[in-house]
């Protein structure tokens, strides 16, 4: 087993042991969804992970929400070219005793060069506080091995309130290969038609008061 794969292991259960009880430790603000601030010990951890990592705090106090969706949509110059992972988890069924009232979310990125193209991959990790959790696999492939600048960052500072049955697009990664330059990220126009944002990678997440 490669050191990559001990670590997804080491990481794993790390992130089942520490957000068994979802404290409100590392949170930035007080939103519903919010970044989760590491310490250096744990970036370290993270980083031998994956190349990139997200890591996102969901709170519903009043415990309305019945389904959580997550996933990754690939956009070029703003045009959806694919849509991945999509993993959808029910919540706070009225048959079952378990309340949720709390979430995590990791999602990781990593990528590879092949003979004649990149591929964009990783994982998308959902814990609820009683324990329960899922994930699910995303990879994209896109053509040619040509790098440009890129940048990643959250977005959940655009995020006052959730809307039910939405996605809400919670982090980025893009990446300009034919103009190897970069301007401040703009969500809004990242996903409609442009000249400015090249690869775009949008990770979401989808929040249900309906049960699945």
């Amino acid at each position: 087993m490669n050191m990559r794969k001990w670590s997804a292991v080491l990481l794993c259960t790390l992130f089942l042991t520490a957000c068994e009880s979802l404290t409100t430790t590392g949170l930035t603000k007080q939103k519903p969804l919010n970044e989760v601030t590491l310490s250096e010990n744990e970036q370290v951890i993270f980083s031998l992970l994956a190349d990139r990592i997200f890591y996102l705090d969901f709170k519903d106090s009043k415990k309305e929400f019945r389904s959580i969706e997550v996933g990754v949509d690939y956009y070029h110059y703003g045009e959806l070219v694919e849509k991945n992972g999509g993993m959808i988890m029910g919540a706070n069924d009225p048959e079952m005793e378990l309340e949720e009232k709390r979430a995590r979310f990791l999602f990781t990125m990593n990528t590879q060069e092949g003979d004649e193209n990149i591929s964009v991959y990783g994982n998308l990790n959902v814990i609820y506080n009683s324990g329960s959790s899922g994930s699910t696999s995303y990879s994209f492939e896109r053509e040619g091995t040509a790098r440009g600048s890129s940048s990643w960052g959250y977005l959940v500072d655009q995020i006052d309130e959730i809307t039910y049955d939405e996605k809400n697009y919670v982090a980025y990664y893009i990446e300009n290969v034919e103009s190897n330059t970069m301007r401040s990220f703009d969500s809004e126009v990242a996903v409609t038609p442009n000249q400015e944002y090249e690869h775009v990678y949008m990770y979401y997440v989808a929040i249900s008061d309906k049960p699945l």
